[in-house]
């Protein structure tokens, strides 16, 4: 018996693969960054490996869980990957300041990131991550303004003629 898969488990297979290619990628650039640390940046620093600590990060590629963070042993390393507390890359905030700007409500923004990534924000974290956004709004309009401004306004009217000599003509 032949089985067929559907579009939607092939694309959930794909979504499936490209996470563990991007954790995989993620833990290679860890491991070497640590390793860069512990070798070039400090080698005369009496430090060493220390096993991992697992983290979740939310990527636009989707929900990342058990993500390998290498760590040393005098807690000295930090990845330049990702925040110590980070638990999302920038791309969701940029998206909801994007999102806010162009006139959606927090609410809306809510039910859309819950469909996209299945796990919910409340109107509350949204506002706080829209703050930024108007706080850039609010230096935008108090920016100072130049004395001068150069304008250039065009207008015209097209308006059809018929004569006895040409057929059509404007």
């Amino acid at each position: 018996m032949v089985s067929s898969v559907t579009n939607s488990g092939i694309e959930n297979q794909l979504d499936n693969l490209l996470r563990a290619f991007v954790k995989e990628k993620l833990e290679l650039m860890m491991r070497e960054e640590l390793e860069n640390f512990l070798k070039v940046e400090r080698p005369n620093e009496p430090n060493c490996k220390n096993g991992y600590y697992q983290r979740s990060l939310d990527t636009r590629y989707g929900k990342i869980e058990n993500l390998m963070v290498p760590r040393d042993r005098r807690g000295m390393f930090h990845t330049q990957l990702f925040e110590p507390y980070q638990r999302r890359d920038g791309w969701l905030e940029t998206a909801i300041i994007k999102m806010y700007q162009s006139g959606m409500s927090t609410r809306e923004i809510g039910k859309f990131i819950e469909s996209i990534l299945g796990s919910s924000y409340s109107a509350t974290t949204i506002s706080n991550i829209t703050e930024v956004a108007l706080k850039d709004i609010e230096q935008w309009q108090q920016r100072p303004l130049k004395k001068r401004y150069s304008v250039l306004y065009l207008d015209g009217t097209y308006i059809k003629l018929r004569r006895d000599t040409v057929a059509n003509e404007a």
